[in-house]
């Protein structure tokens, strides 16, 4: 295992500075912004009905959060397409986000054209590519971000795009929730940083616990649920390891039984971290400090790991952000490439055959 605290085997590891990208998501935040903000659409918001954000992989993760954020204040329906398809609803009363940061992503650019077709508000966000051009073509706005990342990297250039175009439309009032989540990722970003040591990193932390084991992710449904998924997704992509993430109370009526000591003991030991914040139903407490205690035993490690913030925006992308962190930490520890995503790349490549 690779010592977290030296730079130069951390450098030698992240050799296109992944690390650097996670340390600095408070620059796209309010890039994303004022790019969404600004954005000159085509229509207003009246008459809206629903909200549909196409999107897969880094791209998808933003139209979860966007849901979360929405869904507390805005009367609309938010959903995210993850496939090829349209769903019935959607027509003219329906703002589509269509979203992919490479512009090239075969399940966004044929949902786009089927959303083109059902009359759909619809709004590209990506770095260029054949949904730039398409967008281009069809006379429609574009949220035209800076290339250069990797696209999971890429969740707060997103995601802000599309909170400044729901702003701008008149969907609602969130700028003093992103100037507040700017403010927390900031500090975040010195507390979970490569210069910051171990033994003040708790990022670092928990991705010490993680090598060797088996990362299991539960929240509550909504937010925490969100950036569980977030979690899995980023142990998969940087530190190449198989992850799972749940929701309660979800997993007190199926999984719960998969910890049970009559069970099939996984071949590695899980290690559970929960995502805890101050707006969970009072249930959700009780249920999670029941069932802790319960499946103790069959774990490796368990951590709890609470946000801060007062709006939706600020816990979940601290929650998100901690993730970001710890998922890196646990590919460099073991001398693993965040950046690389070769099975990706080669099941792309055999699809353009």
């Amino acid at each position: 295992m690779i010592e977290l605290d030296d730079g130069s085997l951390l450098a030698s590891n992240d050799p296109q500075g992944f690390i650097h990208s996670v340390e600095h998501l408070v620059d796209q935040l309010a890039e994303g912004w004022e790019l969404g903000r600004d954005l000159a659409a085509t229509r207003d918001g009246a008459g809206l009905r629903s909200i549909a954000v196409f999107g897969v992989g880094g791209s998808g993760i933003c139209g979860d959060v966007l849901k979360v954020v929405l869904g507390s204040s805005s009367p609309l329906m938010v959903e995210v397409c993850r496939g090829y398809g349209v769903p019935g609803w959607v027509g003219p009363d329906t703002l589509v986000f269509a979203v992919s940061y490479s512009g090239r992503t075969e399940e966004t650019l044929e949902a786009y054209e089927q959303a083109r077709q059902a009359g759909a508000r619809i709004v590209v966000v990506t770095t260029g590519g054949p949904l730039a051009e398409l967008g281009r073509r069809h006379g429609l706005p574009i949220a035209l971000l800076r290339d250069g990342l990797q696209p999971r990297a890429a969740l707060g250039l997103m995601l802000t795009a599309m909170l400044g175009v729901c702003e701008s439309l008149g969907l609602g009032d969130y700028d003093s929730d992103v100037q507040e989540t700017a403010a927390l990722i900031k500090r975040r970003a010195i507390e979970y940083g490569s210069t910051r040591p171990t033994d003040q990193n708790r990022a670092k932390q928990l991705a010490a616990y993680m090598v060797g084991l088996l990362p299991v992710v539960y929240g509550s449904e909504g937010l925490a649920q969100v950036a569980a998924y977030r979690w899995k997704c980023q142990f998969n992509e940087c530190a190449k390891t198989n992850a799972y993430s749940n929701f309660f109370s979800e997993l007190n009526h199926n999984e719960i039984m998969g910890w049970s000591p009559s069970g099939i003991a996984p071949p590695m030991k899980p290690a559970v971290v929960v995502l805890r914040h101050c707006g969970e139903h009072p249930r959700i407490q009780d249920r999670i400090s029941i069932t802790l205690p319960l499946i103790a035993d069959r774990l490796g490690v368990v951590e709890e790991v609470w946000a801060e913030g007062n709006s939706e925006l600020a816990r979940v992308m601290d929650l998100i952000y901690l993730g970001d962190f710890v998922a890196t930490y646990t590919a460099l520890a073991q001398g693993i490439d965040p950046c690389g995503v070769d099975l990706i790349d080669e099941v792309k490549r055999r699809l353009s055959i």
